[in-house]
Parts: C-alpha cells; structure tokens; sequence
C-alpha cells in the first residue's frame, strides 16, 4: 500500500544529520525522529494511520494483529483508533508487565467479547502465537530478515487454518519503500520463509544501508542491488538444497511409517478417556471442577485438598483436552497424558498409599459363602538407573494372584475386572471388624500369595531377558553394518548398545516382585 510522503517526514529524511543517526532502524521508523515538543502528533499526519484506520473498517469482525517496531509508537497507534475510530485495541509491549500482557492476549483471543485489534511492539512477535487471526498489519519493517520471518510466524503457526493476509503500508520514495521493494523483490519475504535471509542482509549490508539513505525508490542503484540479492538468494537456496541428506530425511521421516503413528496419534487425540480418569483424579485429591465452557473447565484448589496437586496452582487454571481450542485460546491450557498434572498426579497415585487396600463382598456362583479370598497385585521390576535403563528391557510388570484361606487359586476364575464390576461396598466399621478378626489368616494368605507370584517370576525374566538381547544385538549388527557405508555412524553409539546388551544380565538378576495393592474379598 503505497502512501504520500508528509511533508514533515521529508524535511527530516532530506536533512543533513540524517546520515549521522545512530539507529538506522530509524529510517524506517520516521515517527520516531519527532521526539521534540509533542511526541504523539506524528500520529495526526501520518497516513498510515488513516489507511488503517479504513483497513479495519474494511475487515469489521477479523482478528487483525498490528506489529510497529516502537513501544511509544504502539501507544500512539492504539490512542489514535481510540480517539478518531472508536476501536478499543488491545496493546501489548515491553513497558506492561507480562501479567498486562497476558491480559491483553486473552482480551484480543477472545472471539466473542475481545478487541478486534492487538498493536504490539517488537516484542509481539517474539514467542506469542496469534495463529486464530489472518491479517497482520506490517506499520513498519524491521532492517533484519529474521525479525521479518518472527513477526510473520505469530499468525503461520501450527493451527492456522488460512492463507495469512499481510498487509504493509510505506511511504512513497523513502526509506520504506526501498526496504519493501528489496523483502518482496530481493527475497520473496512476504510470499515465503527465507531462511537464507539474514545470510543475504550480512552480504549486501553496505549496500543496502546506502539505498536506505538514499531513499529513492527506483534508482539504478537499488535495481542492481535487488539483481545482486536475487543472484544470492537464489544460489545460496540452491546450495541449501544440495546440502540436504536425503538418506537421512527419509530416514527420518518414512511414509508409511509416519501415516500410521499420525492415524495413531489423531486417534489418542480424539479419545476422551482423559478427562474422565481426571474428574476421578481430582475427587480423590478434593481438587474442584466446574465447566468453563463446552470443551474447558476450571480446576482450583479446594478447602478438602490433601496436599499439593501437581502444575495446579493457588489461583486455578482453565484446562480443555480439546487441541483445537487451546489453540484459539492462549489463556486455555491444553491438557495431554503427557502434561505435567497428568504425569505428576499418576506418579503421586502410584508412589502413595492411598487407594491401595480395599474390604469388598461378592457373590459368586461356585464358591462357598463366606469364603474369604485375598487378591495381590505385585510389581515386577528392575533397578532404576539412567545408565542401565531397566523400564525399557524390563518396564514394570504386573503378576496377580487371588488365593483363598484354604490355599485354593482362584486368579483365573476370578479375573480382576469380574470382581470389580459385581462387588459391593462395605461399611468403614465393618471393615475394620472383619480386619481385626481375620488379621493372622490375611497375613498368612499374603505370604502364600507371593510365594505363587514368586514362581511367575522366572517365566517374565526369561522372556524380557530374550527379548532385549534379541532387540539389542539386532540394533548392534544395523549399525555395524551401516557403519561399513556411512561413516557418520560413530563407534560410540555401537559401544553404548554393546554395554547395554551387557547390562541386561544384571537388570534381570537385580528384578524384584513388591507388593503393590491388596483387596480383600468376602463371599456371599
């Protein structure tokens, strides 16, 4: 969008000092050399500012994200919509603490009562994600490629679902203009990623320093300095493509392969197991719940909670297991399996105690009334190191076993999920009768219980024992054969499996059963 040049801007550009200016981001930033007297009424003769100002008009109801290298020039650009257009945008910029700022993200996320605008400084373009809108406004270009390629990937982000719309205003025959002319014509910025962007700009830095003070846009100069960087981007994209390993790439990324942990990973996405088993989670550990919307909810501490929940924090947090809308909502947390709350609260169940001895009745056909059977769950399991990794060659193995007072094995004709979908409740104070009574039988019941488990034990070592040896000395002969074509392979990565196929006889000798959980059943 090509605009006249105030007057007021060529006087200062077209001065002598000019060429003494300490930051030539200046240039580019013309409002910022009228610091004198009234700082703010660039912003009452710049045309840029009225271009947007219909540009908005233009796209009632979108999402549009204003990037201006300046704090102070933000503020300005945001009080002008204010005063002259009635449009409450949203700021954000390093002089708000990251609280304000993260306010007015949320405020401009906000599809239904939030600002239709966010004018934001540099610093906007640097980590935040804005991919829910599609137009970005550049009202000034930075002198870097790099910084160019930042603010462009707030919008091109993993969840944008359009082309994104770039806009950018400049001032005919300036400083501006010259720099557009040399993104859109040298480097093709504003159509795709240049990764060879700043390794261009190093090249034709003097050259491209002087065209800005020139500030002529079309000269013979600027013309052979965007023929120069057309020839460069060209060759060094050229040299990029040749360095690429293409044995390593497809390596890496082997369709078939990558279709079906894709298929796979879109189908954990989609189940909606997670949420369920955290509603649980948070009933145990007196963590509150309510609905924050259709596919959020709001999870705080309450007056009940045990102890410290883990990644939940005094103020609460508003959780969604929905991927789609985390994305449109920075404010929304996206809640996986492998979320710290998650990871955090199954290894606080599993190192606790809680939860891991129950009293029951059932009623069963086959076995006596009154009979009382013990169910052990115990824990097959290696020595923990980094170095030795048992979880991979031996990951946490369960053996069960149900046993009768009178020595009987019922682990088969009672599996696990029998006897939990047809129990009942007992009473706290009957329980603790029935325990008082039966103490010296369950003792001994547990101890014949591990005994059977213990003859499990041989049968699970043998088979991980000949399945990691399989596994590794597989790995070690790829490699050793790889090496013989590919001297990338490094004799260190052979070494190390070497000394784990070694290991693997200590993590199965070092294995031991613990007892996990107990469940006392009575008959009826």
């Amino acid at each position: 969008y090509p605009l006249p040049m105030p007057a007021q801007y060529r006087e200062l550009i077209e001065s002598a000092e000019i060429s003494a200016l300490p930051d030539n981001q200046l240039l580019l930033s013309p409002e910022l050399l009228l610091q004198d007297g009234n700082p703010a009424a660039w912003a009452t003769f710049d045309p840029r500012i009225e271009w947007l100002q219909k540009l908005l008009k233009t796209l009632r109801n979108k999402k549009v994200l204003v990037i201006t290298h300046n704090a102070d020039s933000a503020m300005d650009i945001a009080e002008r919509l204010r005063v002259k257009s009635g449009i409450h945008a949203a700021m954000f910029h390093e002089h708000m603490s990251i609280l304000e700022r993260d306010r007015a993200a949320a405020f401009f996320a906000d599809a239904e009562y939030g600002s239709p605008v966010l004018v934001c400084s540099e610093i906007g373009s640097e980590g935040r994600n804005f991919q829910f809108a599609h137009h970005l406004v550049l009202f000034d270009l930075p002198l870097n490629p790099d910084l160019l390629e930042q603010r462009i990937g707030r919008l091109d982000r993993i969840g944008q679902t359009e082309t994104i719309q770039i806009h950018v205003p400049y001032l005919e025959n300036s400083p501006q203009a010259v720099m557009f002319r040399w993104y859109h014509e040298g480097i093709a910025a504003f159509e795709q990623t240049c990764p060879a962007g700043h390794n261009i700009a190093t090249q034709v830095e003097s050259m491209l320093i002087d065209a800005l003070h020139q500030g002529e846009e079309q000269s013979e100069e600027l013309d052979s300095l965007i023929a120069t960087t057309q020839t460069l981007h060209a060759a060094l994209n050229e040299a990029l493509q040749q360095g690429r390993d293409r044995l390593l790439e497809y390596n890496s990324c082997r369709p078939g392969i990558a279709r079906a942990l894709t298929q796979k990973a879109e189908q954990q996405d989609a189940e909606s197991a997670l949420f369920p088993y955290l509603e649980q989670l948070f009933d145990c550990y007196g963590v509150d719940s309510e609905a924050h919307s259709d596919k959020a909810h709001v999870v705080r501490p309450s007056d009940k909670m045990q102890n410290n929940f883990p990644a939940l924090s005094e103020d609460g947090m508003t959780i969604t297991c929905d991927r789609a809308t985390a994305l449109a909502n920075e404010d929304i947390q996206f809640i996986s399996w492998d979320h710290p709350m998650v990871t955090g609260a199954i290894d606080m169940v599993l190192s606790s105690e809680l939860g891991n001895s129950s009293i029951t009745t059932l009623k069963q056909a086959g076995i006596a009334p009154g009979t009382l059977i013990t169910e052990c769950i115990y824990v097959l399991e290696g020595v923990s190191s980094k170095e030795l990794q048992a979880s991979r060659y031996l990951p946490p193995t369960l053996v069960r076993v149900a046993i009768d007072q009178y020595g009987k094995d019922h682990s088969h004709d009672l599996p696990y999920e029998l006897i939990s979908e047809n129990s009942q409740h007992i009473k706290k104070d009957t329980a603790k009768k029935v325990i008082l009574a039966y103490k010296e039988e369950l003792r001994e019941m547990v101890n014949q219980a591990e005994a059977l488990a213990q003859k499990e034990v041989p049968r699970l070592l043998a088979a991980a024992h000949k399945q990691s040896r399989d596994t590794l000395e597989s790995e070690i002969n790829r490699l050793k054969a790889l090496q013989q074509v590919n001297p990338n392979v490094r004799a260190d990565e052979i070494e190390f499996f070497e000394k784990q196929w070694q290991a693997v006889d200590h993590i199965m000798e070092a294995a031991s059963l613990r007892l996990d959980a107990v469940r006392v059943i009575i008959t009826l």
